[in-house]
């Protein structure tokens, strides 16, 4: 398939999926974004705890893929609600921003402590995570853009994460849950983290980048072409 055709299909899947959401909005436009918010807070718990299990109970990474695209949808109409409500406040934002840093840490966290994952290789892909978040606020915190570069954002996390799990699913099932990589075996799960750090250190120094541009640009609107030295 052509990388042309690919984005094709791709934008063809998302818009219809974002369509059907959007159309439901409507229909449930009366329950509050922040209650959706804690819910989708509670199903990272739940996922996260599944993770760590995971390893005795191979069953529970079918159940996560179901629990991670539920949590995706959940934030699309967390968004969607908040538009058609029109009332965004910074209080609001701090309820929908902070519990998805956790969830992102439950998650990762359960992984890493699960049978299926070298707890080291778990911790660094963590951090690299919670990194991938602080660059991508940082940005708002310094008076530009909020920055959302880079190959690891938060959909491409999770759908990385389910084509893990499934894979992850079969093999253990077919009794060879790792593979022999660079002179050692290696998990599905732990590769799939292996890929969260480099991707993700790959999306810190863009999104650091594109603040750096953005801070330029302000510059240039305040003082000109050259900002005044110190």
């Amino acid at each position: 398939m052509s990388g042309r055709l690919k984005n094709f299909v791709s934008y063809g899947l998302r818009y219809s999926y974002l369509r059907l959401l959007n159309n439901l909005g409507d229909k449930i436009i009366f329950i509050h974004p922040d209650l959706m918010s804690f819910i989708a807070f509670f199903i990272a718990i739940l996922t996260g705890f599944f993770y760590y299990k995971s390893g005795d109970t191979p069953v529970f990474l079918l159940v996560n893929i179901f629990l991670i695209f539920l949590g995706i949808t959940l934030n699309t109409f967390i968004e969607l609600l908040s538009m058609k409500r029109a009332k965004f406040t910074i209080i609001n934002e701090i309820i929908y921003a902070l519990p998805d840093r956790y969830a992102d840490l439950f998650i990762l966290v359960g992984i890493s402590f699960s049978s299926l994952c070298d707890i080291r290789i778990g911790m660094v892909a963590t951090v690299t995570v919670l990194l991938i978040s602080y660059a991508g606020i940082l940005g708002k915190a310094l008076g530009v853009s909020w920055q959302h570069q880079g190959p690891l954002g938060k959909t491409d996390r999770s759908v990385i994460l389910m084509a893990a799990s499934l894979l992850q699913y079969l093999l253990s099932k077919a009794g060879v849950p790792s593979v022999f990589i660079l002179g050692r075996d290696y998990t599905i799960m732990e590769l799939c983290m292996v890929i969260f750090m480099v991707l993700g250190q790959l999306t810190v120094l863009m999104r650091v980048k594109g603040i750096l541009e953005d801070v330029k640009k302000v510059n240039r609107t305040l003082y000109g072409e050259e900002p005044p030295e110190e």
